[in-house]
């Protein structure tokens, strides 16, 4: 029995572990984000947040992603905080105004959306904010960003004369681990297929040539 090239048979075995554990783990992850999703559903289904449950956010000892809660929003005539893009209630693209309601332009621990439009200059525009917002809160819009708010809560109405923003759902989170997978699975079916031929071919040479 003729021995297996040891170099080019240990190269493809490790190459094959490793394109089939990435594709076990992306399988895994696909679990994950599945479980993630209904845990953000059922989360749009607890009571109102506390002023406690935010704290709690912020020490990083609880989630509040996609819970409800109500922001009493009163800062009067201000310019917005920020601007984002976003769709309308409506499927439209535009610009979600972020305003914040603490007085005196202090740093916002959290902001909420005004509402929706199409003009790209609405960041100069000021607004007349007086209301309470209802709505979804968005944990960490910024990322990991020094100095922006932590939490950014997307109401079901806006303030005239703007238009509500389109709320967020647990489905929009992107789920192509599945696809994924396969990939880095297909790829591990190619190198052994190619491995494969070229052993075959590496033999049969082998087997034709003269001995001494």
């Amino acid at each position: 029995m003729k021995r297996l090239p040891l170099v080019p048979t240990l190269l493809t075995f490790v190459m094959l572990t490793v394109l089939i554990g990435l594709g076990l783990w992306q399988l895994q992850r696909r679990e994950w984000k599945h479980e993630l999703v209904r845990q953000l559903q059922a989360a749009q289904t607890l009571p109102p947040l506390e002023p406690a449950d935010f704290t709690a956010a912020m020490n990083g000892t609880t989630s509040v992603q996609y819970r409800r809660a109500e922001l009493p929003c009163s800062p009067g005539r201000v310019l917005p905080y920020d601007l984002k893009g976003g769709s309308s209630a409506a499927g439209e693209s535009g610009f979600l105004i972020l305003v914040s309601c603490r007085p005196h332009r202090r740093p916002p621990d959290i902001v909420a959306v005004a509402g929706w439009t199409k003009r790209p200059d609405a960041a100069r525009v000021p607004i007349m904010v007086d209301t309470v917002f209802t709505g979804l809160i968005i944990e960490r819009p910024y990322g990991d960003a020094v100095g922006r708010p932590q939490f950014m809560l997307i109401p079901d109405t806006a303030v005239p004369p703007l238009v509500p923003s389109r709320l967020p759902s647990p489905q929009d989170l992107p789920d192509n681990h599945l696809s994924y997978a396969g990939q880095w699975f297909g790829l591990a079916a190619v190198l052994a297929v190619i491995y494969g031929l070229w052993l075959r071919q590496r033999l049969a040479v082998a087997g034709r040539a003269p001995r001494p």
